[in-house]
């Protein structure tokens, strides 16, 4: 019990501070111009940009759906004292600026924490998946339900939830793919283990 709520406590800190202090910088535009992507002033030397853009939203229907789906869906992985969510945030929020200054020459802005969110959803899935034995079904439709709009956003472009409202921005997909990876990630670090035992346990199909 002890080592659960050390878990629980350690999770629940990373959730808590991700969606305040995203928050916190869209409250005050100053420090959304200060950490959002922006390729040309990264090239002159401001570094940071790469790993603060998660936390710059353009919109209220922008960090409404992403604080709310990655706050529940962090508060859920930690309650269940699923291990390593730390190594989805931080590949979540870290390889996304890094790959579009690589990849993306035409991008001049980004940010959101969309990322994040679909590797939080994803990683309590699969979690619950080959860490418990219930509900396995509702888990893996889940899954493809994110898997289907990754699709559809890369197909049209858009996203299948966020309104933009005046700010004139794109949805980018790959965000999300390296949530979804970040996710794999964390789960194959984790071995997997059970959450309070940390004995192996046998990866099951039904």
């Amino acid at each position: 019990m002890v080592r659960k709520k050390e878990i629980g406590f350690q999770g629940q800190f990373i959730t808590l501070f991700i969606v305040g202090f995203s928050l916190f910088v869209y409250c005050f535009p100053h420090l959304s111009t200060l950490f959002v992507y922006h390729r040309s002033a990264i090239l002159d030397g401001e570094i940071w940009r790469l790993f603060t853009a998660p936390f710059v939203h353009f919109s209220a229907s922008h960090i409404f759906w992403d604080v709310l789906v990655f706050g529940v869906a962090g508060f859920a992985v930690n309650i269940s004292g699923f291990r390593r969510f730390w190594i989805v945030c931080c590949l979540a929020a870290i390889i996304p600026g890094l790959l579009f200054l690589q990849v993306f020459p035409d991008l001049e802005y980004y940010g959101g924490l969309s990322g994040l969110a679909t590797g939080a959803v994803t990683y309590y899935c699969l979690c619950a998946i080959f860490l418990t034995e219930r509900k396995r079904q509702i888990w893996i439709l889940i899954l493809i339900f994110i898997a289907m709009k990754i699709f559809i956003e890369i197909t049209l472009n858009e996203s299948v939830f966020v309104r933009t409202g005046t700010a004139n921005f794109r949805v980018l997909p790959s965000a999300h793919i390296v949530g979804c990876l970040g996710a794999i990630v964390a789960l194959v670090w984790t071995s997997p283990q059970n959450p309070i035992t940390h004995k192996k346990t046998k990866w099951r199909h039904q």
